[in-house]
């Protein structure tokens, strides 16, 4: 407890230049003739917000506490817990030297234990401004507040609470409702009075409204008119029921000549509600919108996009169905691909998609190793095993251990090397160089080439029981010549992915150009597209390119005409039996042909008009 010299001395904490200070050196609530505002609330992070936002005072309630617990603010009328201590928890340690404003302290006079003096002395040396009556009688119903009353803690004890503000030289805030109230509370010597019109409406937790602003500003003009009469330099302030918007607040105020509005829960829970509620609806929406982004996404650049894998032709779409179907399978897949294809992002999709996506996939390309170094690198070896060999080290076998191991131009393995990589892939059990402890592993192995390996096992250059042992599941990635349709996605993909390395919008390429690509012999497929695009965006002076900045990068297409021209029979391309396959006729046709329309209608046999009235009717692009 403190001594009565703590008890009147002026407050230390809350107080500061926003509400100004008397002559006599105590804070103030406002200034006569700017309008004020007041902020009821119950914790640290709102008083902050409020602050910043241009409170001039801040009012610490039980209220404020409940609702930002999740619960309306009448539930701070329940006997749930001592609402003096409950205030004075949060308003100490979240907003007394946090707030560069005057903090007045919600003080509840119901409990007939508390010392009114005692109170108040302890509010003013824990740091407060200042005092409000809250909760207050005129809060409850006529019976409750009458039994209240009988008791002696009614609208009396609340009079006798601003009272004692004063005399401890503390501010003095008062909330009334009627003209008698309005005038007691001046007579005590309030600095403020407050009409509070009840909870207040609005917002999904808010009252239903009982009374519109017109006549919400008619009451509090009366009580005003009688509060300034008996102390004229008393600031009054409206509150709640109605109130639920600026606007409302400045009508209210400008009918009634308010000096200002104190915000509860229009400054939590409302704008809370909302705020969250919106937040909440807005991520919704993004995570739907991506969905639906990926689906367009997918629809234009295949269904292998979420594999890295971009496409739309039939011979893409038959590639991803492939991997979905061997993904989970621990069988050893062969995948076979001239250069250049992608064969690596096969290996990768067949990972990602299986249920060892979360273990490591370990590649190992064997061409790119020197054979007398890369039975060490896929085996591992013990110290000693070799000359320089200071440390044991893992192969790559084991440090794909419960994961995938790739082993890339599975192809260019010598034959000794061939046959200890099949005991392993038989046994499940590797044994380090220098070592015959055996290491069992659970390793899912994918392989890729571009060689013959069936021709090479038929000549004795592939051990032909490891080809059987690799060549579980087969998978062939399409070579770019077999699916030049996908050279305008494959194009713009790379030049995306340019602009975003390098900085700058992505460049665009105009039709000749692409005409220009879709007409090359691609020997180097996918790798060799993605050279000649990221050498023409960078080499182009342009935003567009076009086909002429693609002439030295490509070989001429017409040198390839002529080889193709005689490899074609001189007969037409047989006619299909039915109606239901000359669409897929014509569609092959124009893929032999790269899609150059002279060529397929003579490769079929056909007019130019005709085959341009069969596309037109069948919708090929």
């Amino acid at each position: 407890m403190t001594s009565p010299g703590d008890q009147h001395r002026a407050p230390a904490g809350g107080g500061g230049p926003a509400g100004g200070r008397t002559p006599q050196g105590r804070p103030r609530l406002g200034t006569a003739g700017r309008f004020g505002i007041g902020a009821a609330i119950g914790a640290g992070l709102v008083a902050r917000s409020a602050v910043r936002g241009g409170a001039d005072f801040i009012l610490a309630l039980n209220a404020g506490r409940v609702r930002v617990m999740g619960a309306p603010s009448a539930v701070c009328m329940l006997p749930i817990h001592e609402s003096n201590a409950f205030v004075a928890a949060f308003a100490r340690t979240e907003i007394l030297g946090r707030v560069d404003v005057p903090v007045l302290f919600g003080a509840s006079t119901f409990d007939p234990r508390t010392d009114v003096e005692a109170l108040v002395g302890q509010i003013a040396a824990w740091g407060f401004s200042g005092v409000i009556n809250f909760p207050s009688v005129i809060l409850l119903d006529p019976e409750a507040r009458a039994g209240m009353e009988r008791l002696g803690l009614g609208w009396r004890r609340e009079v006798a609470l601003i009272e004692a503000a004063r005399r401890a030289g503390l501010l003095a805030a008062a909330y009334v409702r009627t003209v008698e109230q309005g005038a007691d509370m001046a007579a005590a010597g309030s600095d403020l009075v407050c009409v509070n019109f009840g909870w207040t409406t609005g917002g999904v937790a808010g009252e239903p409204a009982t009374q519109d602003t017109a006549g919400a500003a008619a009451e509090a003009a009366a009580v005003f008119r009688t509060a300034r009469r008996l102390r004229p330099k008393i600031l009054c302030f409206v509150e709640g029921g109605p109130i639920a918007t600026p606007q409302g607040a400045a009508e209210v105020c400008r009918a009634s000549r308010a000096d200002g509005y104190i915000a509860s829960s229009t400054v939590d829970r409302i704008p809370l509600e909302t705020a969250v509620s919106d937040t909440a609806a807005a991520f919704k929406a993004v995570a739907g919108l991506t969905r639906k982004v990926e689906a367009l996404e997918n629809e234009l650049l295949g269904d292998g996009r979420r594999f890295g894998l971009i496409g739309c032709s039939a011979a893409m779409a038959h590639l991803v169905r492939m991997i979905e179907r061997l993904a989970d399978s621990d069988l050893t897949v062969l995948i076979r691909g001239e250069s250049g294809t992608g064969k690596e992002l096969v290996a990768q999709a067949l990972h990602r998609a299986s249920r060892r996506c979360d273990r490591p996939l370990v590649a190992v390309n064997c061409a790119a190793i020197p054979r007398d170094l890369l039975e060490s690198e896929l085996f591992g070896y013990e110290r000693g095993a070799f000359t320089g060999a200071s440390r044991s080290r893992l192969g790559r076998f084991e440090e794909a251990n419960g994961g995938t191991l790739f082993l890339d131009e599975i192809g260019d393995l010598d034959l000794p090397l061939q046959g200890k990589l099949l005991r392993i892939l038989e046994s499940g059990v590797v044994e380090r160089l220098g070592s015959n402890q055996p290491h069992r592993l659970d390793v899912r192995v994918l392989c890729a080439t571009h060689r013959d390996l069936r021709a090479a096992s038929a000549e004795g250059r592939f051990r032909e029981d490891l080809f059987f042992r690799l060549a579980q599941l087969e998978i062939r990635v399409p070579s770019l010549a077999e699916r030049i349709e996908d050279i305008p996605l494959l194009a713009r993909q790379f030049l995306s992915a340019f602009a975003a390395r390098h900085g700058g919008p992505p460049k665009v390429i105009d039709n000749a150009a692409y005409q220009r690509l879709m007409s090359h012999r691609w020997a180097g497929n996918v790798r060799e597209l993605r050279n000649v695009v990221q050498q023409a965006a960078i080499l182009g002076d342009r935003e567009v390119i076009g086909a002429a900045d693609l002439i030295p990068l490509l070989d001429a297409p017409a040198a390839a005409a002529p080889g193709r021209a005689a490899a074609r029979p001189a007969t037409p391309a047989p006619a299909p039996s039915t109606a239901e396959t000359e669409r897929d006729w014509i569609v092959e046709a124009l893929r032999r042909n790269r899609f150059r329309r002279d060529a397929t209608a003579r490769d079929l046999g056909l007019s130019r008009k005709t085959l341009y009235n069969k596309m037109r009717h069948y919708g090929i692009a």
